[in-house]
């Protein structure tokens, strides 16, 4: 059947992983098709400018029409021009969306952290024509599960946002350690913390820089798991993570730690900008880490766990490998897959980056050659083509 659009069924946001991906999707096939996007969702844009609303503003009032037709009638709709991309997460559950809408094929895109799958998740992921991974990782295990038609295509970065540039001084003459990503126990940010506090008290002269918002705050209670501190932090008024006093409990002193807050994609390069480094010891990534990889395109020297996910985007010369990895704790997770990354070895390598900047600016680079060949624009031609059979 001959197809007119692509489908992206979960929310473009401009605030978390998943809305950044199907932001960037849309706006590579507005641009290069072979044919525009069909905006399923209620897109959520919290910095825009006039070139981003003349280009998306049809698509956005074009969602709203369609989605109101769809609730009217009370019933499912299968759009019989359109390939739907649905996102799918642990026990490859799917957003409501996807009840309410199908495409003529339904392709399942995939990002998944808990490998154990029951007969029911099965069942789920066999309704789509193809299920697309955000990892290899992912991928493999899904062939491991018997699941045949899955494949792998890696995010991408925006390059044009993304690039190395002169620090501005923001941070005076601090040694910057970046972490981003939301709170949660598989990023690791409580083996940042650990690490840092050791760093820190041999060289006072280095500042903790966070952007570890996460917009559902209750997921973060797993961090009461961690086998570094004892409670997860606590939920202001506002429905925030309190940081500043969950960092202190931590040990780490006043004026050693900013934590950014919530703010859009468009703002973080002039964070990370201002980073010598920038450190991920997450346990599990059923992706690439985006946060990862556009740190790695601005430059930054990366500090990264060599597990799951991010095996993709690891090479010998374009990071700090964290090849020392534990399986994490059974009341971490229960599959053994997971890994737990060496304190020590982290701190080695912040020690390492301390003291031979040139040598660290030489990895930065081989991290943004790297990421040259993962833009939006060549992953979004890869997703097109791993969909093409179902095109016309």
């Amino acid at each position: 059947m001959l197809t007119r659009r692509i489908g992206i069924t979960w929310q473009l946001t401009d605030l978390h992983g998943w809305g950044i991906f199907g932001l960037n999707i849309a706006k590579e096939l507005i641009l290069n098709g072979p044919v525009p996007p069909l905006i399923l969702s209620k897109p959520y844009i919290s910095t825009s400018n006039s070139k981003q609303e003349k280009m998306f503003g049809p698509f956005f009032s074009e969602q709203a029409s369609i989605m109101d037709q769809i609730k009217r009638s009370g019933k499912q709709a299968t759009l019989n021009e359109v390939v739907m991309l649905h996102s799918l997460g642990n026990s490859f559950m799917h957003s409501p969306i996807s009840d309410q809408v199908l495409g003529h094929t339904n392709i399942g895109f995939v990002f998944f952290e808990n490998p154990k799958m029951d007969n029911q998740a099965l069942a789920r992921a066999k309704r789509y024509d193809k299920i697309i991974a955000g990892s290899s990782w992912n991928r493999n295990l899904m062939i491991d599960m018997g699941l045949a038609n899955a494949s792998f295509v890696s995010q991408g970065v925006d390059l044009e946002r993304f690039q190395p540039r002169p620090k501005a001084g923001m941070f005076e003459d601090k040694f910057v350690v970046f972490s981003g990503g939301k709170l949660e126990l598989r990023k690791g940010q409580d083996i940042v913390l650990a690490a840092f506090k050791q760093f820190h008290e041999r060289h006072t002269d280095t500042i903790l820089i966070t952007n570890w918002h996460n917009a559902w705050a209750q997921t973060a209670k797993n961090m009461s798991k961690s086998p570094h501190f004892s409670h997860e932090p606590k939920i202001n008024a506002d429905g925030t993570l309190n940081f500043k006093l969950w960092v202190s409990e931590a040990g780490i002193p006043d004026g050693a730690h900013i934590d950014v807050g919530a703010i859009s994609n468009s703002c973080i390069p002039s964070i990370m900008n201002e980073a010598n480094v920038a450190v991920f010891p997450n346990r599990c990534e059923g992706g690439t880490n985006l946060v990862a990889m556009e740190a790695m395109a601005c430059g930054i020297p990366c500090i990264l766990s060599a597990n799951t996910g991010h095996l993709d985007i690891i090479s010998e010369d374009n990071c700090y490998p964290l090849y020392q990895q534990k399986h994490s704790p059974p009341e971490i997770e229960m599959t053994g897959l997971w890994g737990e990354s060496d304190i020590d070895e982290i701190v080695a390598h912040l020690e390492s980056i301390y003291e031979d900047r040139k040598s660290a600016r030489l990895r930065g680079r081989a991290g943004v050659a790297f990421m040259r060949k993962l833009s939006w624009k060549i992953q979004t031609k890869h997703l097109v083509s791993a969909i093409q059979e179902y095109m016309n």
